[in-house]
């Protein structure tokens, strides 16, 4: 017992030896840090103790104090300087004098191919994005938390649940028919982003899922399947000389994303991060509650009335009561939460553990991650786990192998329907009547016969509660992505490189319109007590390249070259059977209907290319640089398969030109750029000829097959075989400057893209069988600038105040459609208007909204009905006292002018605050939730004639 005692003992003093130990050991550190060349303090450099938490930063004289221990190292940083590691001894005052560093000064940025350049070479504009500004207040889908942070760079949200699609626009909206979508490279190989906001002829244009019941929920896209807390790096190739490497593919920019392929340490680094979010509806309706549920000025006051989504009924008076359409008799009071009741709190939880490891011949990332999401309607769900692996590996100190693969299982549940009105859960939620009680609608979902109650004549406002229980739909994606590289330098100034990335994913997707629904009450023809559809859709990408550069030197003059071809291949295939007419009620399963109607599609697509580039350079600050590509098409005809895509930039360091710069100017650049691409989306596969398809064997048993034709001609569209893709040709100028110490910057740029040879659809005599074809004609102009400017107003040992403003003006022109007109919206039908065509047309009531192209106009010009009003603006009414509607006329452009953001940020001693204030305007927009709250009595501004007719 005795020795043990003295053994804790002995322990005990040791470790009070080793803790005083280090206590004495520690000491303060202090210092200035200046710069190298011209002696002046560095306000803002970070200090800290290196593979540590504990840091600060220089005051406004260049001053820092930090907490050391002897042994330990100091790592001074700053942008535009090179880092500077000063190991501890018995030191308590150390200057420190930074040499500027040309590769941070001007930022090193991944460029087409994922080739790194240094930013100052560059003669086009890019946007870099860090983690940070990812995973700093995220979204399940990582690229709707960066609107408003990049300049140029619209990015929309859709409400249609947690994996909704993200709309990313840059520079505008390049042309006025097909995709405007920019292209998505992660770690310099190409992958799809096939989204799925719409049900409509979502892949290759097979349009299959659109005659599959209506089903319009938003299934997510491709950005949807990464994981934020695996992506180092984002930069955004805006313009078409960014982008021009990648040819067709580039008309709309790309967005370059590399995810983490080794550690910052050797050994194995351990990292856990999790991470919440919740979401809280907004409702920020102001219906009016002063008339209740009903029509015609009357509340319902008899047994199974149907007027559940109408507030026309009488004034509010205390102690009245309603009959619903059930028969049960509530008060007759406003209901003033009904939304809210029925909504609730969303949330996301995610949880990533990470694996890495790095030395000087490469390493590695290995990232687990499991995504739950909550939204705010009660059954919606998304679950997202991913599998991310990283490496890079120097071999006998020439061969790098480096590659990454990227698996995600994603299941999407129950996602809103939404741009409709049938199974719509928001629509109900936002027409009900304003009287109607939701634990009542909730209680009474279900008549006697387990159907739908007949609660409203309008049988597509399905009764919410009813949807949740018998209405379904799930999503199940399998994705699989990556590449692998293996770059030889043959010299250190020449090497070769081959690389191959895939990406395959496969989608199963089921979902129902349930039996007993109101809305299927009676059927409509081939649609029998609600149906069932059963979906599986595959696509492989296949990315083949090679690459050769070489980097030389002479005199004041350098040179760097790369030659390099890549093939393209893509398939895509689709399996997808609706059923009907059930055999045992509520077994949705296709074995149990009755009825079968079945769909097979298959596309195939191939893109071969060529492509180099050259760059030269003169004393480091004057840069040229040229590219060229060649795209051959396999869904072209052979005299329009080959084309040519150049580009051409200047880049002008004028600070590193002179000598008498002034001393507050630290970088100053000019830049000019040209560039041609394209894009051969709207072409599509089988566009050039004429196919068949394969009718579903629907002719009853015992009958002639000759009744029923085996196959038919595909679409009403006369192919034509003369298709190319459409061209765009674009100019940019900039400039971009960092003032006094790198606490001001500016970036500002210019552009002008013109986009022609635009696939529009025409017109033919319905006598041939069919009603239209397309061409090469439309053409717009797209014009703008943009700009990004950072300042930190207050810099002090312990505080900083980063303010960053960027905005940019855009409009695009439509110039030509189908004629050769010279763009000034002259009269060229003989029907007394400018050419144009309708592209949109308003899904709640035909013939009350369109969105057309209209030759001299922006694009996207919205056309509506108005009232007629008189000299003085009054309103002009008929002898049935009703106001008198004009003809659908222009309101203005959908596409916003202006978009940008403002960013503030605080850091004091390491605790972080920031927000941000983004902004879209110049537009106009048709709101389906407005015009339902006038129709069903719900705004305010129906109270005006109520009691007066």
């Amino acid at each position: 017992m005795k020795k043990n005692l003295q053994w804790k003992w002995s322990v005990m003093v040791l470790l009070l030896s080793l803790l005083f130990t280090q206590s004495f050991a520690q000491s303060r550190v202090s210092g200035t840090v200046t710069s190298a060349k011209d002696k002046t303090p560095l306000p803002g450099v970070s200090v800290r103790v290196k593979n540590s938490q504990t840091g600060t930063i220089t005051d406004v004289g260049g001053k820092y104090s930090i907490s050391t221990n002897t042994g330990e190292t100091l790592v001074f940083s700053f942008v535009g300087f090179a880092n500077k590691e000063v190991a501890i001894g018995n030191q308590t005052q150390i200057d420190i004098a930074l040499e500027e560093d040309v590769t941070q000064l001007g930022e090193v940025v991944v460029t087409a191919l994922g080739i790194k350049k240094e930013a100052k070479k560059l003669g086009y504009a890019t946007a870099s994005v860090t983690p940070d500004q990812i995973n700093v207040n995220r979204t399940v889908n990582f690229m709707n938390a960066l609107q408003g942070k990049m300049a140029g760079v619209n990015i929309t949200t859709l409400g249609s649940g947690p994996a909704g699609t993200s709309k990313v626009r840059i520079r505008g909206q390049s042309s006025f028919g097909g995709t405007n979508s920019p292209l998505i490279v992660v770690n310099g190989v190409p992958i799809d982003n096939t989204n799925f906001a719409l049900a409509q002829g979502n892949l290759s244009g097979d349009g299959s899922v659109q005659n599959r019941g209506n089903n319009n929920s938003d299934g997510g896209d491709g950005l949807s399947s990464i994981n934020p807390d695996d992506i180092e790096s984002m930069t955004v190739l805006k313009g078409a000389t960014a982008a021009a490497l990648y040819g067709s593919r580039a008309k709309d920019g790309v967005i370059m994303i590399t995810t983490k392929t080794k550690g910052a340490s050797k050994g194995i680094g351990v990292e856990f991060n999790s991470n919440f979010t919740t979401d809280v509806p907004m409702i920020l309706t102001d219906w009016q509650y002063e008339y209740g549920q009903g029509e015609g000025g009357r509340r319902p006051t008899a047994a199974n009335p149907t007027s559940g989504v109408w507030s026309f009924g009488e004034r509010f008076q205390p102690g009245m009561t309603q009959v619903l359409f059930n028969g049960v008799t509530v008060p007759y009071e406003p209901q003033r939460n009904q939304i809210r009741e029925f909504l609730r709190n969303g949330n996301t939880f995610t949880n990533t553990v990470s694996l890495s490891s790095g030395g000087e011949n490469g390493g590695f990332n290995l990232s687990i991650a499991n995504m739950d999401n909550n939204g705010i309607l009660p059954n919606n769900s998304f679950n997202r786990k991913t599998i991310n692996l990283g490496f890079t590996q120097t071999l006998a100190g020439k061969l790098i192998v480096s590659g990454n693969m990227n698996y995600s299982k994603e299941i999407n549940r129950n996602p809103p329907q939404f741009a409709q009105q049938d199974f719509s859960i928001p629509t109900t939620l936002y027409t009900i009547a304003n009287s109607m009680p939701m634990d009542v609608l909730e209680a009474n979902a279900f008549n006697p016969a387990g159907n739908e109650y007949l609660w409203s004549r309008f049988t597509n406002r399905t009764n919410p509660y009813f949807n949740l229980a018998r209405k379904f739909e799930n999503i199940a994606r399998d994705r699989l992505f990556g590449n692998l590289t293996l770059r030889y330098n043959i010299k250190d100034w020449l090497y070769a490189q081959v690389r191959i990335g895939q990406d395959y994913w496969s989608r199963q997707q089921d979902y129902n319109f349930p039996t007993g629904s109101a809305s299927l009450a009676p059927a409509p023809a081939g649609f029998v007590n609600g149906n069932y559809i059963q979906e599986v859709r595959r696509q492989r990408e296949v990315n083949a390249d090679f690459l050769i550069g070489a980097t030389r030197k002479f005199g004041n003059f350098g040179v760097d070259a790369t030659f390099g071809g890549n093939q393209l291949y893509i398939t895509g295939e689709i399996n997808s059977v609706q059923g009907t007419d059930f055999v045992v009620r509520d077994l949705y399963t296709i074995m149990n209907t009755r009825v079968r109607d079945p769909f097979f599609g298959f596309s195939e697509r191939k893109v071969n290319s060529l492509y180099g580039a050259a760059e030269f350079s003169y004393k480091n600050f004057l840069f040229l640089n040229v590219t060229a590509r060649n795209d051959w098409f396999s869904t072209l005809s052979p005299e329009n398969r080959s084309i040519l895509y150049p580009s051409i930039t200047g880049s002008f360091v004028f600070s590193d030109a002179f000598d008498n710069m002034p001393s507050w100017l630290n970088f100053g650049k000019l830049r000019a750029a040209y560039a041609e691409v394209g894009s051969d989306t709207d072409v599509g596969a089988y566009a050039n000829n004429l196919f068949y398809g394969i009718n579903a064997n629907l002719f009853p048993v015992g009958t002639s097959a000759a009744q029923a034709p085996l196959g038919f001609i595909s679409g009403s569209t006369v192919p034509n075989a003369n298709l190319k893709p459409m061209r765009a040709s674009e100019a940019e100028i900039g400039l971009e400057l960092k003032m006094f110490n790198n606490r001001v910057t500016v970036d500002f740029a210019f552009y002008n893209k013109i986009t022609k040879d635009q696939i529009v659809s025409a017109q033919i005599s319905d006598a041939s069988g069919f009603t239209n074809t397309r061409l090469n004609s439309g053409q717009s102009r797209n014009r703008g600038f943009e700009y990004l400017v950072n300042v930190v107003p207050v810099q002090t040992d312990n505080f900083r105040w980063d303010v960053t403003v960027n905005g940019s003006y855009n409009q695009t022109l439509v110039q030509r459609i189908l004629t050769n007109d010279d763009g000034a919206g002259n009269d060229l039908n003989g029907d007394g208007r400018a050419e144009q065509i309708v592209v949109g047309e308003s899904i709640w009531r035909a013939g009350q909204g369109q969105i057309r192209q209209v030759v001299g106009q922006p694009i996207g010009l919205l056309y509506a009905n108005a009232y007629a009003r008189d000299a003085q603006g009054r309103r002009i009414f008929d002898a049935a006292g009703l106001p008198v509607i004009n003809p659908l006329q222009p309101f203005g452009s959908t596409i916003p002018k202006w978009v940008g953001g403002i960013t503030n940020s605080f850091v004091y001693k390491g605790i972080g605050l920031s927000f941000l204030i983004d902004y879209k305007l110049g537009h106009i927009m048709s709101s389906g939730t407005n015009f339902n709250a006038w129709r069903h009595g719900l705004h305010k501004g129906t109270l005006v004639g109520r009691e007066t007719n």
